[in-house]
């Protein structure tokens, strides 16, 4: 089943509910901009996936994944959309499931967001603009300069300012910062922002996180107590707020 528009961002919803299904169309059919390929299936979701990947060498640019799906569970979908082709596709988690858990396992698997049901479409759309901002038409990978409201990254210096003004920062601050500027938008879980800064063998050291968190803030943020960039995610992570990166 698929709507479209010309020009439209290619989506994958992969769906079994026909209530949620039929009204995520409606509403994406309803704006301009989108392009949607409606799965109930795994086994659906992965030939759509197949087919626009493999043979048609035109990949979905958005994956809206269910998890308790009649063929399975969409965590191992996750896994394999990761592995043959999908690096690059924002993934997006609706689902029931709402325990910290469940969140922290989509998210260590490859996923970029987590909306738990019911959810509006309004926070879809919020989410889904949120993550376009900071993946930006024709970016490139070499850009090494980043401004992050009054914050600038430069990449070739390893310097951090605010307001202009340097800030100074250990080279593990800055390996950090520089994770979530990279990331900005996504919910980042303790595992994958241990396993990126500190290595494979550290995922049981959550505290390492929370302390150069509390040191980064301490540096970046007006009030650390109020916190606009570094941003808890309750029992998971931590998410780079949306405040627009330019290059």
């Amino acid at each position: 089943m698929t709507t479209t528009h010309e020009g439209d961002m290619d989506i994958l919803l992969v769906e079994d509910d026909p209530s949620i299904g039929g009204f995520l169309q409606a509403a994406m059919g309803r704006e301009p901009g989108y392009r949607l390929h409606w799965a109930t299936t795994l086994k659906d979701a992965w030939k759509a996936w197949e087919k626009r990947q493999i043979q048609e060498g035109r990949p979905f640019a958005l994956i809206l994944l269910d998890l308790g799906l009649p063929d399975g569970d969409g965590q191992g979908l996750i896994h394999r959309l990761r592995e043959h082709g999908g690096e690059q596709a924002l993934i997006i988690i609706i689902s029931a499931r709402g325990s910290e858990a469940d969140k922290v396992l989509a998210l260590d698997s490859g996923a970029d967001d987590y909306l738990t049901k019911p959810f509006t479409i309004g926070e879809l759309f919020a989410r889904l603009r949120a993550h376009l901002r900071r993946r930006p038409a024709g970016s490139s990978a070499e850009s090494s300069h980043w401004v992050i409201g009054v914050l600038e990254l430069d990449d070739l210096t390893h310097t951090v300012r605010k307001g202009g003004v340097p800030i100074a920062m250990t080279p593990k601050e800055y390996q950090l910062f520089h994770l979530f500027v990279m990331n900005q938008g996504r919910i980042l879980s303790y595992r994958r922002i241990l396993g990126a800064v500190w290595g494979e063998y550290s995922s049981d050291q959550a505290h390492y996180v929370r302390l150069y968190v509390k040191r980064l803030r301490e540096k970046i943020e007006d009030d650390p107590g109020m916190p606009q960039y570094l941003v808890t995610e309750k029992g998971v992570g931590y998410r780079f707020g949306d405040l627009g990166v330019s290059k």
